[in-house]
């Protein structure tokens, strides 16, 4: 088995991080990799950055969305998904970075089941702002597709950057995120309607390489200041729909 991954970094103001990032994905030691970065109407220079290293990197590919939803990345992300030629698609923090055999790694294990893993998450590892200071791993369990619905109501049980998603489940319209309703909080959406649809994230239980970048200017505490609750709403909505239609 040899799928082919593409890597989707959507960026919005990210300079500090971009070059980082991007060098991350074009390191990586599985072959089969596609990765495409998408600016999201960056006011500061990371686009400037990502073409930079395209002039030595001609196979990283480049594209632009239009910035339509607070703390969202759906727009970048169904830009990259236009042009995408993955079997299987991951989305890269454009403040975050990869170990160099991050890819190989989720490969290895798709491919141990790929009838059976057609989505995967797994652990990540926190780095503190731009000191490197490697924070505890986050990870999470559950075994069966009744323990993923019930903890989804008690919080997102998700390390969201790390999934992987096999791409002809966005074809049939199963991945999509609900932006205009959620903003930032779409991804949890999503995971509703994934167990909506039957489906099931494999939680891979061991680290495999991802380091997700603690900071004040993420988009996970933009949406902590949001004055409505969306997750609240999400979780409200998905209860009416299961238990009281």
């Amino acid at each position: 088995m040899n799928p082919r991954v593409t890597i989707i970094i959507p960026c919005y103001n990210a300079e500090r991080w971009i070059k980082e990032s991007i060098e991350s994905a074009l390191a990586q030691t599985y072959d089969n990799t596609e990765v495409i970065f998408v600016d999201n109407e960056s006011t500061d220079n990371s686009l400037g950055i990502a073409q930079d290293i395209q002039k030595d990197r001609l196979e990283l590919i480049i594209s632009t969305a239009p910035n339509l939803y607070r703390y969202s990345w759906e727009e970048p992300v169904e830009e990259a998904l236009k042009i995408s030629t993955g079997d299987y698609f991951t989305i890269l923090g454009a403040d975050d970075y990869l170990q160099n055999d991050y890819i190989e790694n989720i490969v290895k294990i798709i491919s141990s089941a790929p009838n059976k893993i057609k989505l995967l998450q797994s652990p990540i590892v926190g780095v503190r702002g731009d000191k490197e200071e490697f924070m505890d791993q986050i990870k999470h369990s559950y075994q069966t597709q009744e323990q993923f619905k019930n903890l989804l109501f008690q919080k997102c049980p998700v390390n969201t950057p790390t999934v992987v998603y096999k791409k002809e489940l966005h074809d049939k319209g199963i991945i999509r995120w609900n932006s205009k309703e959620c903003l930032g909080a779409a991804d949890y959406d999503l995971y509703f309607n994934i167990a909506d649809h039957g489906l099931f994230i494999y939680p891979y239980p061991n680290w495999i390489g991802y380091y997700y970048r603690w900071h004040k200017g993420q988009s996970t505490w933009g949406m902590h200041k949001e004055t409505t609750s969306y997750e609240q709403l999400i979780k409200e909505r998905w209860y009416k729909r299961w238990f009281n239609e």
